[in-house]
C-alpha cells in the first residue's frame, strides 16, 4: 500500500506477492478489508498485552503501533468503501464503549442516551485517530490518549476505571 491506494490493490497480486494462493488467503480471509482488520485486531491486542483493559496505558500504546505503522493506516483509512477500515474501527469503539457501560452498569442493554453516548465519544475518537494519522492533529501518542480520555464522559469513564481496576 506504500504504492497503490487500498481499493486498487487485488488478492491475486497480493497473493502472487506473498508467494501464497487465493485459496489460501480466502480460508483465512473474506477479502483484503478483512485482511486489514486483522491487522488492526493484531496491533491492538500486541498493545492490550499485559496492560489494563481500556486504560490510558493501553491507548497510548495502541496508538504508538498505529503511529508506527502510519502510512499503512493512513492508506487505509482513506479508503471510503462499504467495507472501509475506517467503519470497522468505528464499530469496534462502539462495541467496547457499550461492552464497558453494560459491565458497570450490571445491564445487559442501554438505555437510548447511554447508547447514544456509547456511539459519540467512538465516533469522535476514530476521527480524531484519522485526523491524527493523516497529520492534521499534532500529538504524541500519549498525549493523543490524555486527551483523548479528558473528554470521556463520566459514566463512561467510571466504566473504563473499573475495568482498569
Amino acid at each position: 500500500m506504500a504504492a497503490t491506494p487500498l481499493s486498487k490493490v487485488r488478492v491475486r497480486d497480493l497473493c502472487a506477492r506473498c508467494a501464497v494462493e487465493r485459496r489460501v488467503f480466502y480460508y483465512h480471509f473474506k477479502d483484503k478489508y478483512d485482511l486489514v482488520a486483522w491487522m488492526f485486531e493484531r496491533d491492538y491486542a500486541q498493545a492490550a498485552d499485559g496492560r489494563a483493559p481500556y486504560s490510558a496505558e493501553l491507548y497510548t500504546e495502541a496508538h504508538r503501533r498505529l503511529w508506527e505503522r502510519r502510512g499503512f493506516y493512513r492508506r487505509a483509512f482513506e479508503e471510503d468503501s462499504q467495507n472501509a477500515i475506517w467503519r470497522y474501527l468505528l464499530q469496534f469503539s462502539v462495541d467496547a464503549n457499550e461492552q464497558a457501560l453494560k459491565r458497570y452498569l450490571g445491564v445487559s442493554a442501554l438505555s437510548r442516551e447511554l447508547a447514544f453516548e456509547a456511539r459519540h465519544f467512538a465516533y469522535g475518537n476514530v476521527g480524531c485517530v484519522v485526523e491524527w494519522l493523516s497529520g492534521g492533529i499534532k500529538a504524541t501518542p500519549a498525549q493523543l490518549a490524555a486527551e483523548m480520555f479528558a473528554c470521556m464522559p463520566a459514566t463512561l469513564r467510571k466504566a473504563y476505571a473499573m475495568q482498569a481496576g
